[in-house]
Order: structure tokens, then C-alpha cells, then sequence
């Protein structure tokens, strides 16, 4: 199992991390890796790869795969000393390596058929080992590129890897160095930087949410500290595409929704054990930046293909939304917040406070209030209703952080009730938020008068049928007691 963290690293600061390297005595090392796949990239798939690479007079075969998260991974590295020749890949050497058979049994089947060379990376890596705290850490410096026959894009990267000791201390050792040297988090492999090169794509589709089975036995404490691994695990891979500048619509819509599945735990759950109170703020200011940019994609997706059936409708995009947002997820204070929850994730645990008794009291609070915005929720001000809204997502988002503490059907027959009432609520939201934007393009552009006049008379509409929704939930309906 490879422990490690990859950072990007600015250009302008290359000089100074080599400095800092050689006063350390640090060692060089020419790396020259083939990475090798199927016709249709089954490997690639499967976050799965594998390099015959040079490093330099010594061959080295390796296997990796992702892991429960992104600091960890699966790692085989088959040592073949100097060859005279350059050797050929041999999946027979991991014979001895049951779980990584087992992936390549399931991957490619009993009789894998010839894998394929997809691209190759030539690295000059400069690496040295730091003491810290009991433990090692390697801290190396690549600088090279990834070729295909056709591309090739450069390499200017830093890798911490834990060789003994703990994951918490690599993680705080890490973030003494990223404010010094402007580094962000960048959690893709060159794996897959090369296979998007050599795919002729710039980014791999978003991530989302992956389902979480939390276990009855678990304390508390243990249950959140693994929401927010989970959390982490959607927000990181499309943080990283934003940082790099080519993410979609959809990178930036996947990492809104992990904020808000991280601030719906923080919000509900934080009582569960002691955290930093900091990061609350922090996760909301982010997602509020990252808001301006979704605003305009949510509304092309919901409000405006309506509008369409009955205007011709043209909507200006805002660029410099997306601009603004890349350099935020670049920032700083932004890698150093993510490597605090990482680092909190993997502390020792205190606390032995039973799990189920805290996500009934947990989730019944939340429900009570969302019972009592029904009963009045014609009657509420916008605001308060728009804070139902709010509700009824964070306690959708809780219930899939626990549902495995429950019955499957139990669970499915409660979140049919909610789907329908997230729909309203949200299209409701999305008309608030179009009537905003559109009221900003009024006076220069007259065809937003009409999509303003058609927004805000569709509000009312909605909003009853929302309002109707909501009353089927009741009481009876708990199924977390």
C-alpha cells in the first residue's frame, strides 16, 4: 500500500524547491515509464495501471489501483535489476500478490489479452528523505513530461510519501511547505493525465457522490471522520480540474454538492466529537464562490430551455466567474483546509459515543423542523422557505451518510417521499435565482423582460405544488428509531 500526496507546483517556484532539495543533499534520478493498457482502456476505467519504468540502470515493473481514498493506494513494484535488453511486461510476476490478481482476474479475466502501450513519461526526479516526528518522508521533485506519438504535456510536480511512520504526520509535514511554495492538492495520477493526453481529452468526467456503509459497531466519532473521507473523496478529483482550469460545468456542480454533503454532516453532526469550528466558515465561503459560476449553469439546465418553448432566448455567460473560481481552488488556504480534514480524518479516536443514538437524535432534531416549515410553508417568508429547501437536502444527505444502519426498504420508502419535494423546492430555488440574474440584464437587454415576467409568475405555481408535496410527510414516517 503506497501512502502518499501530490502537489502542483508553480513554475515560478521550481528554483527555490530544488534549492531547498539540494541543501539537503538530495539525489537525482533520470525515470522513463511506459504505461500499459487495453485497446479500450479497461484499466484506465478502473482507476487501474501499469508501467514497466527505467529508473536509472534499473528496471521496475509496477501495479497500482486506487484505494478507499486519495491518499492511499494499492502498489506492486516487481524489482527486475539491469537488463541487457529492455524487458516485456509480465503480469505472471504478480502471481505471489493476491489482491492485486484478483484485480486483474476480475479486470481482464483468466487470459488477459495483450496490453497496449498508451504513453510514456520521462521524469528527472530530485528526491530526499525528511525525518519528521518519528516519521520518514520522502518528498521528491519531478520534472519532466508525458509523451504520446502526437502530444505531450509537461510534468512539475511534488510527491510526499510516508516510507515509516504515520499518515497524520505526512500530511502536517506537507502543509508546512505548501503556503512557502504556493502548492495545490492534485490528486489525479499521471496514470491519468496521460490517458486524457492520450485520448486527446483535458479532464476525466466529474466525480460523484460514492455510497457510504457505516456499520452499527462503529463509535460516533469513527462514522464521522469516514463521511468525511467520503466527502473528500467527490470533492478533491473535481477540485483538482478546477484548480488546473479545465474543468466543466459539471466539475464545478459535483464539487458544490460534496461541500454541501460535508457542511450537511458538519451542520448536524459535529456534535458527535470535537472539531475545529473553523471549517464550517471556510467550506462556506467556498462553496459560495464556487455558487456565482453553478447559478448560471443551473438555470441554463432547469429554467431556461422553458423559457425557450416559448421565446427566442439568448443567455450571456459570464467567463469571468470561471476565472475567479480557478484561482480560489489554486489558493492556498484552500489545499491547507482540505489537508486539515484529511489530517482529522486519520487522528485517533477519542470518543466511544454509540452511533445509532446519535444519528436518531441527529436526524429526528432535523425533522421536526422540517415538519414544522410544512405545516406553515405557504405562509413563510421567502427566505424561510428557501431554508426548508435547504433543510430537506441536508437531511436527504444525512440519510445517505447512515442509510446502511438501516432497512433497505424502510430507508427507499422514506427518500420517495423526499425526491418529489427536493424537485419542487430546487425548481423553485432556481426560479429565485433566474429572476435575480435576469433583473441585472433588464436594462440593457430587453428580451430579459420578458423571461423576468415569466419567472416570477411561474413562482407561485411551483410553490403550491411544493407546499403540496410537503404534506405527505408525517411522523409515522421515521424510520431511524
Amino acid at each position: 500500500m503506497e501512502i502518499e500526496l501530490k502537489f502542483q507546483l508553480p513554475a515560478s517556484k521550481k528554483k527555490s524547491v530544488l534549492l531547498a532539495l539540494n541543501k539537503q543533499k538530495a539525489q537525482k534520478i533520470r525515470l522513463q515509464a511506459k504505461y500499459y493498457d487495453t485497446a479500450d482502456r479497461l484499466l484506465a476505467k478502473n482507476h487501474v495501471a501499469i508501467r514497466l519504468r527505467q529508473e536509472g540502470e534499473h528496471w521496475v515493473q509496477t501495479f497500482k489501483a486506487a484505494s478507499k481514498n486519495h491518499l492511499q493506494r494499492i502498489e506492486e513494484d516487481i524489482h527486475l535489476g539491469q537488463c541487457e535488453q529492455e524487458p516485456e511486461l509480465d503480469l505472471s510476476l504478480y502471481q505471489y500478490n493476491q489482491t492485486v490478481q484478483d484485480i486483474i482476474r476480475e479486470l481482464l479475466g483468466d487470459t488477459p489479452a495483450d496490453l497496449l502501450l498508451q504513453f510514456q513519461t520521462d521524469v528527472e526526479r530530485t528526491f530526499h528523505v525528511f525525518e519528521f516526528q518519528g516519521s520518514q518522508i520522502e518528498v521528491c521533485l519531478d520534472d519532466g513530461e508525458i509523451r504520446t506519438p502526437t502530444d505531450q504535456a509537461k510534468i512539475c510536480e511534488i510527491e510526499f510519501e510516508l516510507k515509516q511512520g504515520s499518515a497524520r504526520d505526512l500530511i502536517i509535514f506537507s502543509n508546512h511547505l505548501v503556503e512557502k511554495y504556493q502548492l495545490w492538492l492534485d490528486v489525479r495520477s499521471k496514470a491519468e493525465r496521460g490517458n486524457l493526453l492520450a485520448m486527446g481529452k483535458k479532464v476525466s468526467p466529474a466525480t460523484k457522490a460514492k455510497t457510504l456503509q457505516l456499520q452499527p459497531e462503529f463509535s460516533a466519532e469513527q462514522a464521522l471522520k469516514l463521511i468525511i473521507e467520503n466527502c473528500l473523496n467527490q470533492i478533491l478529483p473535481n477540485a483538482a480540474a478546477i484548480a488546473d482550469g479545465v474543468a466543466e460545468a459539471e466539475h464545478i456542480h459535483q464539487t458544490r454538492v460534496g461541500l454541501r454533503r460535508l457542511r450537511s454532516a458538519f451542520k448536524h453532526f459535529s456534535h458527535w466529537t470535537q472539531i475545529d469550528p473553523t471549517w464550517e466558515s471556510e467550506l462556506a465561503d467556498i462553496f459560495r464562490a464556487l455558487g456565482q459560476s453553478r447559478d448560471n449553469d443551473a438555470i441554463q439546465d432547469s429554467v431556461i430551455p422553458l423559457i425557450k418553448e416559448v421565446c427566442d432566448f439568448d443567455f450571456p455567460f459570464n467567463s469571468q466567474a470561471a476565472t475567479n473560481v480557478t484561482k480560489l481552488l489554486s489558493n492556498t488556504k484552500t489545499t491547507q483546509l482540505f489537508l486539515s480534514l484529511l489530517s482529522f480524518s486519520y487522528s485517533e479516536n477519542e470518543s466511544k459515543t454509540k452511533l445509532t443514538k446519535q444519528v436518531t437524535k441527529s436526524l429526528t432534531k432535523l425533522y421536526q423542523k422540517i415538519l414544522k416549515d410544512a405545516s406553515q410553508f405557504s405562509d413563510l417568508p421567502i427566505e424561510q422557505q428557501h431554508r426548508t429547501r435547504k433543510r430537506v437536502k441536508q437531511l436527504r444527505y444525512c440519510i445517505d451518510f447512515v442509510s446502511g444502519l438501516y432497512p433497505e426498504k424502510k430507508v427507499q420508502q422514506f427518500l420517495d417521499k423526499l425526491q418529489p419535494i427536493q424537485e419542487y423546492l430546487g425548481f423553485y430555488n432556481d426560479l429565485f435565482v433566474a429572476e435575480q440574474i435576469f433583473q441585472q440584464h433588464t436594462a440593457k437587454q430587453s428580451q430579459f423582460l420578458f423571461a423576468l415576467g415569466w419567472v416570477k409568475a411561474q413562482q407561485p405555481h411551483v410553490m403550491k405544488k411544493a407546499d403540496k408535496k410537503l404534506q405527505v410527510l408525517s411522523h409515522k414516517d421515521i424510520f431511524w428509531e
